[in-house]
């Protein structure tokens, strides 16, 4: 209806070269046990953590980040607050 051809993919399924590309991304993350990333996010964080990735490989891609945990863990939200600022 406006333009957007949204695809839904697991973080570690999705082609990590082609992030720069794109104009929009929104993240929806996890935090498994305290604190910790899901399974299905640890690759996609390593590539992020990754020294050879310029600091401006991102600069123009537009996101959000929606965190879903407990919050009785003292560590609520832990991945997805990380992801928002690796970001």
């Amino acid at each position: 209806r406006r333009g957007f051809r949204p695809r839904v993919r697991a973080m570690d399924s999705y082609d990590r070269t082609k992030l720069p590309d794109q104009p929009l991304v929104i993240f929806v993350a996890a935090t498994a046990g305290d604190g910790a990333c899901p399974d299905n996010m640890q690759t996609f964080w390593r590539f992020l953590l990754r020294r050879d990735l310029p600091r401006t490989a991102l600069a123009r891609m537009q996101f959000a980040v929606f965190g879903l945990g407990d919050s009785s863990y003292s560590q609520f939200n832990a991945a997805a607050r990380r992801l928002s600022v690796r970001l």
